[in-house]
């Protein structure tokens, strides 16, 4: 599986798991939109973290900052990009809706490890973080 195809099969599954949960006032491929925007700037957070545990600085990471500013975009744009502005993920959506039922919960399993795993570092280096200013 190509990056692309694996960005794409995240969006895919992100755009799955909202919509067994219907929603009268987002659509899912909003949902699926601000989920993957989340994921990229928690992944910049986790790297900014680590990388002031590492050099032992102080990181001064703020929205109001060009440090803050410069990942959401990066984050915002290329979601609106390979997705919002493009109707190019609507034809790895089918692709996608052909594979082997084995094929894509293999899939779905390492999407959902990823997750999990950017969730769990974001919070684990934040909290190293807490320890070490003391």
């Amino acid at each position: 599986m190509k990056i692309k195809e694996a960005y794409y099969f995240s969006y895919y599954t992100l755009y799955k798991a909202w919509s067994k949960n219907d929603s009268p006032f987002l659509s899912n491929d909003f949902r699926a939109d601000i989920c993957l925007i989340a994921l990229k700037i928690w992944i910049f957070i986790t790297i900014d973290a680590y990388l002031s545990i590492v050099l032992n600085i102080k990181s001064k990471l703020s929205i109001t900052d060009l440090r803050g500013i410069i990942p959401v975009v990066v984050a915002i744009g290329t979601t609106l990009y390979f997705f919002t502005l493009s109707n190019k993920w609507k034809s790895y959506f089918e692709l996608f809706e052909n594979w082997p039922k084995r094929k894509r919960r293999t899939g779905y399993t390492i999407v959902w490890c990823l997750v999990i795993f950017i969730f769990v570092n974001l919070f684990f280096s934040v909290e190293l973080m807490k320890s070490l200013k003391r």
